[in-house]
C-alpha cells in the first residue's frame, strides 16, 4: 500500500471514531455522579479535566463519560483518557479536576467545604437591612437568631426580605439576659414566647436555640427542646473578645484566622450601642475571602443537612463546628 493511501486510510479511521464518539454523547442516558469508573470518585479520564492532551480533547465529550472510553475527542481523546492524561491523575478512569467525587451525596455540587453565617440580636427595621444588603449582594443565605421582644409587625417586612434570600430564623430567647440560674418555668416561657413570635411573623418554626451570652447550664438543657448553637464569635459588639470597641479589621481577623470547614460564624446584625456598625463592612471582606479559599456559604440548617448530622445527638451539646464526617 502506498504511503499516500495509508495516510488517507488512517485519516478516515480517525474521522470515523470521532463521529461515533460524538453520536454516543448525545444518545447515552444520563449517568448519576460516581457511577462511572468503578470508584466513589470515578470520573472521566479526559472528560472534565483541565490538563493533559487527552483532557484537552475530552472537553467536547460527554461530562458523564468515564475512563478512556468516555471521552469524545476522537482517537486522541480516548488515548488520553486511557493513559490517565486527564488531570495528571496517572491512571485510566481517575477523576480529573472536574470529575465527580465524594461529598456530592443527595445531588449537592462541589465544593463541600462549608461555612454558616449566623447573626444575633435582631431584628431591627433600621439596622438589619444593612446586613441583608450584603447577603443579597453576594448571593448568600444565613440564619438569624432573633430576640423575641424585637419581633413585631414593625420588623415583619425585614424578616420577609430575609426569608426571600433563603435565610432561616432561630431562637435567641425573649431578651438579652442570660438564662442561667433561672427558674425552669421562666426559661421555658422565654423560649416558647419567642418561638410563637417567630411562627406568627415568619411562618417558620425555629430549629435551633442560641443561649444569650452563650451562657448555659443543665437547667437550660433540661427545659429547652431545641439543639443549642454557639459559633466562632467575631466580637462585633462593644467589649467583645476583641477587647474594647471592635473594628472591621479586628472582626475580620478573628473570623478569617479561626474559620475551619464546618464553622458556624457568630456575628450580629443588631448592636444598638455600637456606632458605626462594623458587621456590614466586615462582610465585604469575609465573604469574598472565604469564597476564594473554597468555602460555600449555607444557612445553619443546611450545614447539618449537608453533613448528615443530627443536631440533637449528642445531647447537651453547644455546636460551634459541624466537621465533615
Amino acid at each position: 500500500m502506498s504511503s499516500a493511501l495509508a495516510s488517507r486510510s488512517a485519516l478516515a479511521l480517525v474521522l470515523l471514531f470521532g463521529a461515533l464518539a460524538c453520536s454516543d454523547s448525545s444518545e447515552d442516558p444520563p449517568v448519576s455522579r460516581g457511577a462511572i469508573g468503578g470508584a466513589p470518585r470515578g470520573g472521566g479520564g479526559g472528560a472534565s479535566s483541565s490538563a493533559g492532551a487527552g483532557g484537552a480533547a475530552g472537553r467536547s465529550g460527554s461530562p458523564s463519560g468515564g475512563g478512556g472510553a468516555g471521552v469524545a475527542g476522537g482517537a486522541a481523546g480516548a488515548a488520553g483518557g486511557a493513559a490517565g492524561a486527564a488531570g495528571g491523575a496517572g491512571a485510566a478512569g481517575a477523576a480529573g479536576d472536574g470529575g465527580s467525587g465524594a461529598g456530592e451525596d443527595a445531588g449537592f455540587p462541589p465544593p463541600d467545604k462549608l461555612v454558616a453565617l449566623t447573626f444575633d440580636d435582631g431584628p431591627s427595621a433600621q439596622l438589619t437591612p444593612a446586613v441583608l444588603d450584603k447577603l443579597e449582594l453576594y448571593g448568600v443565605s444565613a440564619s438569624f437568631f432573633l430576640i423575641g421582644q424585637n419581633i413585631s409587625a414593625n420588623t415583619q417586612a425585614v424578616l420577609q426580605r430575609a426569608a426571600s434570600l433563603g435565610c432561616t430564623f432561630e431562637n435567641h430567647s425573649a431578651g438579652f439576659a442570660s438564662l442561667t440560674a433561672t427558674a425552669a418555668d421562666q426559661v421555658a416561657a422565654s423560649v416558647d414566647s419567642t418561638t410563637a413570635a417567630i411562627e406568627q411573623f415568619t411562618d417558620q418554626s425555629p430549629a435551633f436555640f442560641r443561649p444569650p451570652n452563650l451562657a448555659v447550664d443543665q437547667n437550660m438543657f433540661d427545659n429547652i427542646d431545641l439543639p443549642f448553637a454557639g459559633g466562632l464569635v467575631g466580637g462585633d459588639f462593644p467589649g467583645g473578645n476583641n477587647g474594647g470597641n471592635p473594628t472591621v479589621e479586628s472582626v475580620t481577623n478573628v473570623i478569617l484566622n479561626g474559620v475551619q470547614d464546618g464553622t458556624i460564624i457568630l456575628l450580629h446584625d443588631v448592636q444598638p450601642s455600637l456606632n458605626p456598625q462594623v458587621t456590614p463592612d466586615a462582610l465585604d471582606i469575609i465573604i469574598p475571602e472565604l469564597r476564594s479559599r473554597g468555602y460555600e456559604f449555607v444557612n445553619l440548617r443546611q450545614l447539618f443537612e449537608r453533613r448528615g448530622v443530627d443536631p440533637n445527638n449528642p445531647p447537651n451539646m453547644v455546636w460551634a463546628v459541624v466537621p465533615p464526617s
